[in-house]
């Protein structure tokens, strides 16, 4: 969530922005689309509590084709990001860490320790050792992960609100971000970036309702993420009303933490700061990075706060990364207990109760991506957002026909939630449905965030098409084998 909140508070100013009103409507128009889709993603995971994300769901509800489908995509997607968020963390949180840190301290050793983090080589290393730990936490059993995840995200959470401490801090006049600036990009470098950036954009934008839409998908997906959680419904105790509540709290904490998170940046760093920042490109900034980490350090000139910070973005961006390696692992293993996959992608381990060969294929899988994607340019014009959001967009809708359609099952669902009669997962879905429509339309169309050039389409197109080849194909063998595996999905799978 912090390199989210940390990549939000640049962003809303390095496009074209009206200031605060901006960031607090397109934020909260965001927020409002994603708690009506966790809403209705858990109340529909706690009609079908297995594990696998969407794909349980989708292929009872409507049709296997489409459950497979939908969740080959959202694994593939899943396993993609894993390996290529690990290296973020370096970009995001190592990288301006260790060299601020030099600045401060005045030992270049540091700063070239975080300019190889933030290196192709830097990237492999600390990713590969990141997905290898937790993917064994993960092999160790969802207890362990989750003892681990609790205490990590407490130490970044705090360390997170540390810096919205810092630039309250600096709104008011404790720290002075200008001074400090030009104490370590040198004397008349703020008055510098600041001409430079007026070179290259207007630093006092006006408003533009049309922009503000367009904008709101950037912060959308900070928070509609929240719903991967449906991926491991399987392994919670309160699955009835679990989900419902996590996954709609998780995103109004984000949202909270976003907006304040902008609106500090703009009233201690400056907006016309941060739209200079992000005008003037890397070759004229005088900083090693423009994230607002960065500044907020700079801001602050204080080692120990340094640390803080940016340890926040380290630990929260290999988080993000572990949470999609779950997706991708329950996907795997539901597949292999529907058997859509080798029988050995449905094994668990009798010791700690854990997809083995899954995790062991994601393991393999992210790894190399990840190496394709620190050494070679094959992946950086892949766009995975919009195929995401397409599966959490159609999950919404039929969810929200679903009391409809498979009228006895809702009826003897905890999900059965009515106002004034109409179900709660109806008024909540087709209203998010409406909502994320148009964001999933900007996600395909905007020249800066969707695949909009051919071969990124061709992929986003491809893999769908791959996932129903390897439905009928998978089908295929296993009647060939005399498995009904029609019978197979009139039933709840068993974990």
């Amino acid at each position: 969530m912090a390199a989210s909140a940390t990549g939000v508070a640049r962003g809303v100013f390095t496009r074209t922005s009206s200031g605060l009103v901006r960031t607090v409507g397109t934020t909260a128009f965001a927020l409002v689309a994603a708690v009506l889709e966790g809403i209705t993603y858990g109340l529909f995971g706690s009609i079908y509590p297995r594990s696998g994300g969407e794909y349980v769901p989708l292929s009872r509800a409507v049709h296997p084709l489409v459950g497979f489908v939908a969740s080959f995509s959202q694994t593939f997607w899943q396993t993609f990001v894993t390996g290529v968020i690990v290296a973020g963390a370096c970009t995001l949180g190592w990288g301006p860490m260790l060299t601020m840190l030099g600045l401060q301290t005045g030992n270049e050793t540091l700063t070239n320790i975080g300019l190889w983090f933030d290196s192709p080589t830097g990237w492999f290393v600390f990713g590969t050792i990141a997905i290898v730990l937790f993917m064994y936490m993960l092999y160790r059993g969802m207890r362990v992960y989750f003892s681990v995840q609790r205490w990590l995200f407490t130490i970044a959470l705090g360390a997170y609100v540390v810096f919205i401490l810092v630039m309250i801090l600096g709104s008011v006049g404790v720290f002075n971000f200008e001074a400090n600036f030009d104490k370590y990009a040198g004397a008349g470098a703020y008055a510098s970036l600041l001409k430079d950036g007026a070179a290259a954009t207007d630093l006092n934008p006006p408003f533009s309702g049309t922009q503000t839409l367009y904008y709101t998908i950037w912060p959308a997906y900070l928070f509609l993420f929240a719903v991967l959680s449906l991926a491991f419904s399987g392994e919670i105790k309160n699955v009835k009303r679990g989900q419902l509540i996590a996954i709609p709290v998780a995103q109004i904490v984000g949202g909270v933490l976003v907006i304040l998170t902008s609106f500090f940046a703009r009233t201690s760093v400056g907006s016309d700061t941060l739209l200079a920042a992000g005008a003037v490109g890397a070759d004229k900034f005088p900083l090693h990075y423009s994230w607002l980490t960065m500044l907020a350090s700079v801001m602050a000139d204080n080692v120990l706060l340094t640390i803080i910070i940016n340890l926040s973005v380290v630990i929260l961006t290999t988080y993000v990364a572990a949470s999609t390696a779950i997706y991708a692992t329950r996907g795997v293993l539901a597949w292999g207990i529907d058997g859509m996959a080798p029988a050995k992608a449905g094994e668990v381990s009798d010791r700690y109760h854990s997809p083995t060969y899954a995790i062991l294929t994601v393991t393999v899988l992210a790894i190399g991506v990840l190496a394709i994607y620190s050494f070679t340019d094959w992946f950086k014009w892949i766009a995975a957002l919009a195929p995401m959001s397409m599966v959490f967009l159609f999950t919404t809708f039929v969810a929200a026909l679903f009391p409809f359609f498979k009228r006895e099952a809702y009826e003897a669902s905890p999900a059965k939630i009515e106002i004034f009669g109409v179900p709660l997962m109806t008024i909540t879905g087709l209203l998010g449905s409406a909502m994320m429509a148009y964001m999933v339309y900007r996600a395909v169309v905007d020249e800066n965030f969707g695949p909009t050039t051919p071969i990124t389409r061709i992929t986003m197109i491809g893999i769908f098409v791959l996932g129903a080849i390897w439905y009928f194909v998978a089908r295929y063998i296993r009647q060939r084998q005399g498995v009904n595996v029609a019978a197979r999905f009139q039933e709840i799978p068993i974990e």
